[in-house]
């Protein structure tokens, strides 16, 4: 079980994402920046659960980092840090896959000292194509991917409860500077309900599952 107290993982931006409810916009006309994102809650009951198993699971970062994801898209790679990977997504005439590694860790709340499951993102790789299928660095558009999330029990002990949040921004490629800001954001908006619908579906879907796993083994 690793249990750190870790709030110098903690980003500048990671209190400010987490505090946001849905989609997030801002353009910079002038110099061309754009910054996207969106922070979901992460709300599931789970079966026959309690406070104390509950927080149990919560405990064991590595178990838990496994659930939150599609198993198939993550990877283990040490020290606490997973790679989450992305669908492909499409930004008017750039094709992104990126894949985010993350620091996840569990610590106990400062207040009540339940655990406290956080995810805060460490690297990325945006993995860029722009169309049509010319490669460009990831420098040229300066993007930037940050993920946070924390998960903790639920208030009765029955379920888990948390957000997942998460910001880019890059630089417009002027093309793309002369689209509209609603066009623009339309597109964002797009990108942003695609990867919440599926961070909520894969929590669900996954916490649920491991959650029984683990709750079986328990009463062997």
């Amino acid at each position: 079980n690793t249990m750190l107290s870790a709030a110098e993982y903690a980003s500048k931006n990671r209190d400010k994402i987490l505090k946001r409810s849905g989609s997030h916009f801002e353009l910079n006309k002038f110099s061309g920046c754009v910054e996207f994102g969106s922070t979901a809650k992460l709300v599931t009951a789970l079966d026959n659960a309690n406070m104390a198993t509950v927080s149990e699971w919560l405990s064991d970062e590595k178990r838990v980092a496994m659930s939150i994801w599609d198993e198939k898209l993550t990877q283990d790679l040490g020290d606490n840090i997973y790679r989450l990977e992305l669908m492909t997504l499409q930004f008017i005439t750039i094709q992104l896959a990126p894949q985010v590694d993350n620091r996840m860790w569990t610590e106990r709340d400062g207040v009540n000292g339940i655990p406290v499951f956080k995810i805060q993102s460490v690297d990325f790789d945006p993995k860029i194509q722009v169309l049509p299928g010319l490669n460009i660095p990831a420098s040229v558009l300066g993007i930037d991917i940050e993920v946070v999330g924390e998960l903790r029990p639920s208030g009765d002990g029955t379920g888990l409860q948390g957000k997942i949040g998460f910001v880019t921004s890059g630089n417009l490629t002027p093309p793309m500077r002369l689209l509209p800001a609603p066009a623009l954001k339309a597109a964002t908006n797009v990108i942003c309900k695609t990867i919440s619908d599926f961070a909520i579906q894969s929590f669900q879907k996954g916490a649920r599952a491991k959650y029984r796993e683990f709750h079986l083994q328990s009463l062997k």
